[in-house]
């Protein structure tokens, strides 16, 4: 009684794909993709806290007296774009933009209110309070590229 078994073949052994030299032209062209992609999303970013604060003051001014309670979230909200642009405007050596944004971070500061949200006048300075950000937002086309 002859019982006949077939050799099987040896699996093939995972080999390492062969390593080609570093292409300088596309590492550049990676890299390029990479700083444009970047400073695109970073501009979005930055026209987004722009339209946030633009869209809190003018908010605050419209729904004035019912926002006694919600004070807090419109402090929060322009203190956080005006810091952000605080920071960079001073990267990019934009210094009367830094001096502005920092200001309003400190009159809109939730920790330490510097003002109520009471009178009218108060009212006026919550719309004037807008222009900066209106001003930085309609030099964007220009300004985003100084900015970023």
């Amino acid at each position: 009684m002859s019982t006949s078994f077939e050799v099987q073949p040896p699996k093939p052994v995972w080999e390492l794909p062969p390593v080609l030299p570093l292409n300088q032209v596309m590492w550049d062209a990676w890299e390029a993709k990479g700083i444009a992609e970047e400073r695109r999303s970073n501009a979005a970013l930055f026209k987004a806290s722009l339209w946030a604060s633009i869209a809190a003051l003018l908010a605050a001014a419209v729904i004035w007296s019912h926002l006694a309670p919600y004070d807090v979230v419109v402090r929060f909200i322009v203190s956080i774009a005006a810091l952000g642009i605080t920071v960079r405007s001073l990267r990019t050596r934009h210094y009367s933009t830094a001096v502005t944004f920092a200001a309003l971070v400190l009159l809109y500061n939730p920790a330490l209110p510097v003002f109520a949200f009471a009178g009218d006048w108060q009212r006026a300075f919550v719309v004037a309070s807008a222009v900066p950000f209106v001003a930085l937002l309609a030099r964007s086309p220009a300004g985003a590229k100084r900015h970023v």
